[in-house]
């Protein structure tokens, strides 16, 4: 007990929070970040490194699903707790303080878990991406069978010498750092590369957005997830600020921080040699589909065309996200044909979760 209790007021002073974010919680999963943050916590990636599960918004159906699966995966000590509004979100973490320090609360969940075979960690760390795959609904055809059971893929002309490689499911999100909650990715890999693509999204439980008021920290916060994924933690702790000091009304302060911060990008070498080049997209990369003309180019043009949409939205030069933004799943699915997965995962995040939407023709 002496060494669970020791545990557990560790995890309280140094906490890591996952956070899920259900489809239609952007404001709240963002009052929970930044809650973290002012607490001394910090953010967890993975149910494997978590103490806390904080889920925002309503998580029916599939989400709901899979919330349980991320908590099966969790070590102990631990707690969850759910936030549907941005008000509510000290509360649900003090609450969690509370549950970790309770001998009698770890206890309970410790001899539960003992007593169940619910958890399945390999299926539930659904932040890299392979917690969601389904091999059970794969349709294999006339495809040849390896001797263990995995479908070759055969030669085609995706391969790249000639040779008969593994064909592998795998399923991106829909809960994933830098990514647009809800969205699905389910991809066939030919070894790391994508050979084909379909999108969709989880079904929405009761939205708590706040619409047009919030689209400048929206396009902020859409542009440090993309600095984090291509790694510059620096430049995305600075989108982040102007993300908030949107959100505070201090529109001012957010445009100059994103002046300084495209200034920063053009010079950076790092981020040209990263990311120049990678993902572009051209009118015919998405054969079937009206590709935008803004998403024409590379990620660092993308790049370039997030940092300036959210110095226009601080700058109140944008009222809403127009339909000539908008990119549909499957769209988002035929961009990422012919990329290898990392490069994939950056294409998407090149997007902004804010253009990533159901589109419905009218």
């Amino acid at each position: 007990m002496g060494v669970r209790s020791w545990l557990a007021r560790r995890a309280v002073r140094a906490a890591r929070v996952l956070v899920v974010e259900c489809p239609g919680s952007w404001e709240v999963r963002v009052a929970v970040e930044r809650a973290v943050r002012a607490r001394g916590w910090r953010l967890a990636l993975s149910p494997a490194s978590a103490d806390v599960l904080v889920v925002t918004g309503r998580a029916d159906g599939e989400m709901a699903e899979i919330v349980e699966r991320h908590w099966d995966a969790m070590p102990g000590p631990r707690a969850r707790g759910r936030a549907e509004s941005a008000a509510a979100v000290a509360d649900v973490l003090d609450a969690a303080v509370l549950d970790l320090v309770d001998d009698g609360t770890q206890r309970t969940d410790a001899d539960g878990r003992s007593g169940s075979a619910s958890g399945d960690p390999a299926r539930a760390d659904d932040s890299t991406g392979h917690g969601e795959m389904d091999h059970g609904g794969m349709d294999h055809g006339e495809m040849d069978m390896a001797p263990d059971g995995i479908p070759l893929a055969g030669a085609s002309e995706h391969d790249r010498d000639g040779l008969e490689m593994d064909e592998l499911p795998l399923r991106l999100g829909p809960i994933l750092p830098a990514w647009p909650a809800g969205l699905v990715l389910d991809l066939v890999l030919h070894g790391d590369l994508v050979v084909a693509a379909t999108g969709s999204f989880v079904p929405a439980g009761a939205s708590t957005e706040a619409g047009a008021a919030l689209l400048g920290a929206r396009r902020c916060d859409d542009l440090a997830a993309m600095l984090d994924l291509a790694g510059w933690a620096d430049g995305a702790a600075r989108a982040r600020r102007a993300r908030d000091a949107a959100l505070d009304g201090r529109d001012e302060v957010a445009a100059t921080v994103l002046s300084g911060l495209r200034r920063r990008i053009e010079r950076s070498r790092t981020m040209r040699w990263s990311l120049a080049g990678a993902g572009t997209v051209s009118a015919e990369s998405a054969p079937g589909f009206d590709v935008p003309d803004w998403l024409v180019g590379d990620c660092r043009d993308r790049l370039l065309v997030l940092v300036d949409r959210a110095r226009a939205a601080t700058s109140n030069e944008g009222a809403d996200v127009s339909s000539a933004e908008l990119v549909g799943p499957e769209t988002v699915a035929a961009l990422v044909t012919g990329l290898d997965v990392g490069e994939a995962r950056l294409v998407v995040a090149s997007l902004g979760a804010t253009a990533v939407r159901e589109v419905v023709d009218v």
